[in-house]
């Protein structure tokens, strides 16, 4: 009988998918994206990484599809992802109401299951299928 993958291995599989769509679903038909904070383009595939709105690992902020977007590498890692550049650019396309509750969720202690995270690799791959290649 196969064994089952740990917690962790299918929260790495779940965040892996997740910034494989955030990446893909922002590129052109020739597979670029604009850094979301800094205006780079940057191939999905190539150069492109899925950065948070909200710093954190926690289950409230790792697998939240609506803070995340594609940045370069310079700014998600050498610049410390830019949060006040990407923090407001949230706020004026979703109302600051809507970044307000982000935060006030991003501080809760969210324990993911294997329920949980098994719904969110299902749902990543369907969007990704959704996805041109």
């Amino acid at each position: 009988m196969k064994k089952k993958p740990t917690l962790s291995a299918l929260k790495k599989k779940a965040w892996k998918l997740l910034s494989e769509y955030v990446r893909r679903r922002e590129a052109d038909e020739g597979g670029f994206v604009g850094c979301y904070t800094c205006g780079a383009p940057i191939h999905h595939k190539l150069e492109a990484q899925a950065g948070h709105a909200i710093p954190g690992r926690t289950g409230a902020v790792l697998l939240d599809v609506e803070i995340v977007r594609p940045q370069c590498r310079r700014c998600n890692i050498f610049m410390g992802g830019r949060y006040e550049i990407f923090a407001a650019k949230l706020i004026r396309e979703n109302g600051l109401e809507w970044f307000e509750g982000k935060l006030a969720g991003s501080r809760q202690v969210v324990k993911l299951t294997r329920a949980d995270l098994e719904e969110k690799i299902l749902t990543f791959k369907q969007k990704l299928e959704e996805l041109p290649t």
